[in-house]
């Protein structure tokens, strides 16, 4: 069903690159990174020791799975700077859900996750031909929820006290965006 090879994409600042095990040492980081883990896990923050880390991301390098799209962010500079992921792929409803994490903090709030969900998008649709992309927030994290709806993500609804982080409960909350959205979004995008 797939029209491109996974591989090497780009937009604006942005390139995607397959995941590399050259920079386990990096993922490991960020993997052990409390502020990530609180931003898009609903599991609360555990250090993963390095040979627990690095067996399951030589799966992901070497074995992927076909429900899966996973990629480095590396600027066009050649930076390392983040990952870019659809899961929960299904190609009879072709549909998946989006997951961006920027992960070295100094390029935090400079564009370069919009970029990246430009990309994303991008790919889903039209390399790969999905109808529906969906996506999930914490009702703490602003910056992924504000982003969700600059690209034209619908809010489908709340689960409520969903998860527990600092002692208390948070709404999970989930967005959607449909193939005719995303084309209507990108005109308008394009034009502007």
């Amino acid at each position: 069903m797939e029209r491109v090879p996974p591989g090497l994409l780009q937009h604006g600042r942005v390139v995607f690159k397959p995941l590399r095990y050259e920079n386990v040492y990096t993922h490991f980081r960020w993997n052990n990174d409390p502020a990530l883990n609180r931003l898009d896990s609903e599991q609360p923050f555990a250090y993963e020791p390095f040979g627990a880390f690095r067996r399951r991301f030589e799966a992901l390098v070497f074995r992927p799975d076909p429900a899966c799209r996973d990629f480095e962010v590396h600027t066009v500079e050649g930076h390392l700077i983040g990952l870019a992921y659809l899961y929960d792929l299904d190609w009879h409803c072709c549909r998946a859900t989006v997951g961006i994490t920027i992960g070295e903090r100094s390029y935090w709030g400079h564009g370069y996750g919009r970029e990246a969900l430009q990309l994303m998008l991008r790919h889903a649709f039209d390399d790969l031909g999905l109808h529906r992309i969906t996506a999930q927030t914490f009702s703490y994290n602003a910056p992924w929820r504000r982003l969700l709806i600059w690209a034209g993500f619908l809010h489908e609804g709340t689960e409520r006290d969903s998860i527990r982080r600092d002692e208390q409960f948070w709404d999970k909350e989930n967005y959607a965006l449909l193939a005719h959205e995303y084309a209507a979004w990108s005109a308008h995008r394009l034009a502007a």
